[in-house]
């Protein structure tokens, strides 16, 4: 069985903490655990090369923070959501926004990446956390829950993108070009 391509990156236990949600930067400026969403008891998982992922982006945001952050779906996952949009008649965009918890003050949920593995990654997979909104704007203060008669399963993959690192692991791990679409 191949070796994962981000093993040695998995292996850093500060990944788990970021997959369950911890805001580390504001963890060690302080030294209090500060934390919103992410993954309830995340547990180790091999991603097989040759399966399609998917992630909801903003486009805002730096095309490496869209193609090479961590929070992924895979298809079942993926399905699940489009499924739930169409039987309750909710845009994609409003069907991933519910069913993941992602506030607005996160990310506006307007791209969606598809991507081919080319090479299996491990990944921290499990049910999402609630989120906690902005305290103004359109959140204004409110908790995000995700479905709970509907789950899908999050994958948070670290290491696809590290400042400073090239070429990137999402560079290389993924067919190229990533499928990007506006929703």
């Amino acid at each position: 069985m191949p070796t994962a391509a981000n093993a040695d990156v998995f292996a850093q236990p500060h990944w788990r903490v970021i997959a369950c949600g911890f805001d580390t930067e504001r963890w060690f400026n302080d030294g209090q655990a500060v934390g919103t969403g992410g993954i309830a008891n995340p547990q180790p998982e091999r991603l097989p090369g040759g399966q399609y992922y998917y992630r909801f982006a903003s486009s805002t945001a730096s095309r490496e923070s869209q193609l090479g952050g961590g929070w992924w779906i895979d298809f079942e996952s993926f399905n699940t959501i489009r499924r739930f949009a169409t039987d309750n008649d909710y845009s994609l965009r409003e069907a991933a926004r519910l069913m993941l918890a992602l506030p607005y003050a996160w990310t506006r949920v307007d791209r969606l990446v598809r991507a081919l593995l080319r090479e299996p990654l491990r990944a921290y997979a499990g049910a999402g956390k609630p989120a906690q909104g902005a305290d103004q704007g359109a959140d204004r203060g409110t908790a995000w829950i995700p479905t709970q008669h509907v789950r899908v399963r999050q994958l948070y993959v670290p290491g696809l993108f590290i400042r400073g690192h090239r070429p990137q692991l999402y560079e290389t791990v993924f067919d190229q070009p990533v499928q990007l679409t506006a929703l």
